[in-house]
């Protein structure tokens, strides 16, 4: 199949640490093109002054080109004016800006605000601040059984009460692109304030902001080629204008003494400070990217995701949420019988980096019933062959997975398993000394054999009881959920029960436990957990994520030990 990705045209792709990676996870950031990285460049070479402030030719021209991004950013979206443009540090705090400032102004008794069951983490914290504060109610567009709008419902709770609708545009977990031009026109007749989150939109989709005519748009730059920390907030000129400011400090101001301070009119009076000066300028030139290759963007992302979704149904045990007409190209799904988590593990260890888990869209998730996705983000620098890797490597990590229950370690049996009656453990002097699930865990060869050694070492836990997963036993900071509870034997040594969703964690948890099972409080607080794990050469297996997962379990066998001891 022809290669018609951009993939030439970034770096990152080029150096020998990344040639072989396959990446997946451009929902979460995407990677920057050479035109970007050398306008950073550029400017700390030859441009590097602040902005708004200074008279001298440098500063003024670094000012005037700081103004001709923000021009072009209004251009991008289909503003009416630059100033209906006020640069951030991304979508979190374009959305923190708007709703932190309209906790200053009064709304009538009984006000609500309506949101989707699909919304990022970041819009809906800030509305349930504000509705904290304002004491307003917050209602929820539903979804179906694969994430979709119920369109119906969703309108029916927007009423006269309704002060704010704030909707994302496309869903960051599921990819969909979802129907909110119905909602923006009724939000407008009844006089509500409307906010659309574009995050996931701007890199796919043609943004017009007066053709939506929302009040409010918001974006962030580093899913869009730019830098990290750049973000834009648009608003219609009166919607600005109402706002009260944000931050205060210097260059947002007219006037200051002591008794009173002016302030700028918008964008100034919300940029606050030095701004990301090179940030905003790679912004530009990051949108300016998305133009010259729109159309080939739009056509090799719309080939990858129909190619992606034709490959992936055709295995059984996949389920695909979202609305698979209208979408941008991410798709999220679950393996029947299989913990996402595991699925990832299995996959980054083949070099392929994606997302699992809840993608920052709790509600989401407990309203699909799951405990989160798999997700595949794309972008034009994605190649059909990393596809094909992908569902190779898909296939095979389901049938890794998959395997029968009937192979037992070559050291234990059932009757041998993790329980809290268990006191046979010889008691180790220190974390090289051998053990039985460590002994097989150093002599596998490859991470095929490693991984199977884990998964083995958890089939010698005892599943805990659902009565004994609380929220007081469950640990938090982990990929997957973990419960951990202790009690004291009658000899006064810790007996851990542990549990978790993932069958790799769990072989990871008994492998950690195996040292300090029936063990004094003063030796579980004594053991070096990280030599344990390097001696055994299994850190060498962990992600950051999945090391501090271990961390936060770790510290709460040490909170125990410190109750106990």
């Amino acid at each position: 199949m022809k290669d018609t990705s951009l993939r030439h045209l970034f770096p990152f792709f080029q150096h020998a640490n990344n040639a072989e990676l396959i990446y997946f996870d451009n929902a979460a950031t995407t990677q920057k093109p050479q035109s970007v990285l050398a306008n950073i460049h550029d400017y700390y070479v030859f441009k590097n002054a602040n902005v708004h402030r200074s008279s001298f030719a440098l500063a003024n021209q670094t000012t005037a080109d700081f103004e001709d991004a923000r021009a072009y950013v209004q251009q991008f979206i289909g503003a009416q004016q630059k100033e209906q443009i006020v640069f951030t540090k991304g979508a979190t705090e374009s959305i923190n800006l708007v709703a932190k400032s309209l906790a200053e102004i009064d709304f009538p008794a009984g006000g609500r605000i309506l949101l989707s069951a699909t919304e990022h983490h970041a819009n809906i914290v800030p509305w349930q601040v504000l509705a904290d504060k304002k004491n307003l109610q917050i209602d929820v567009i539903p979804i179906d059984q694969s994430g979709v709008w119920d369109l119906e419902k969703g309108l029916a709770l927007l009423t006269e009460k309704t002060c704010i609708v704030a909707l994302a545009l496309v869903s960051n977990a599921l990819g969909s692109i979802q129907p909110v031009e119905p909602f923006l026109v009724k939000a407008k007749a009844l006089n509500a304030i409307s906010l659309i989150d574009a995050a996931q939109a701007v890199a796919h989709l043609c943004i017009d902001v007066t053709k939506l005519d929302c009040d409010f748009l918001v974006f962030s730059g580093h899913k869009a080629f730019a830098p990290t920390g750049t973000g834009v907030l648009y608003g219609k000129q009166k919607a600005l204008e109402k706002l009260p400011v944000f931050l205060t400090g210097g260059e947002m101001v007219k006037t200051v003494d002591f008794h009173s301070t002016t302030y700028q009119p918008s964008p100034l009076k919300f940029e606050a400070g030095t701004p990301h000066i090179e940030g905003i300028l790679a912004l530009k030139e990051a949108l300016a990217f998305i133009d010259n290759h729109r159309s080939q963007i739009i056509q090799h992302e719309t080939a990858l995701i129909d190619y992606l979704l034709t490959q992936i149904k055709i295995i059984p045990e996949v389920s695909v949420y979202g609305d698979l007409e209208n979408r941008i190209a991410t798709l999220s799904f679950t393996v029947t019988g299989q913990d996402s988590q595991d699925i990832g593990i299995l996959l980054a260890e083949k070099g392929i980096g994606l997302r699992v888990g809840h993608h920052c869209a709790m509600p989401m998730m407990k309203a699909l019933n799951i405990l989160g996705t798999i997700r595949v983000s794309l972008s034009c620098y994605n190649t059909f062959a990393e596809i094909d890797f992908f569902i190779a490597q898909l296939k095979a990590a389901i049938h890794q997975l998959q395997q029968p229950d009937a192979t037992h370690v070559n050291h234990q049996d059932n009757s041998s398993k993790t329980s809290i009656a268990s006191e046979s453990r010889p008691i180790l002097s220190d974390a090289k000394q051998a053990t039985p699930l460590t002994d097989s865990i150093k002599s596998a060869r490859g991470w095929d054999q490693v991984f199977r050694q884990i998964m083995l070492a958890g089939k010698t836990l005892a599943r805990l009881a659902e009565t004994n997963k609380t929220p007081d036993s469950e640990v938090f900071g982990c990929e997957s959920q973990v419960w951990l509870v202790c009690q004291t034997s009658p000899s006064n040594r810790l007996i851990f029960e542990v549990d978790a969703s993932s069958k790799i964690v769990r072989g990871l948890l008994a492998i950690i436990l195996e040292p300090i099972q029936n063990q004094t409080a003063e030796f579980v607080l004594a053991f070096d957990y990280k030599l344990y794990l390097s001696e055994i050469q299994l850190d060498r297996h962990l992600s950051e994520s999945r090391g501090n997962g271990l961390a936060a379990v770790i510290e709460k066998i040490q909170d125990y030990a410190k109750k106990h001891g």
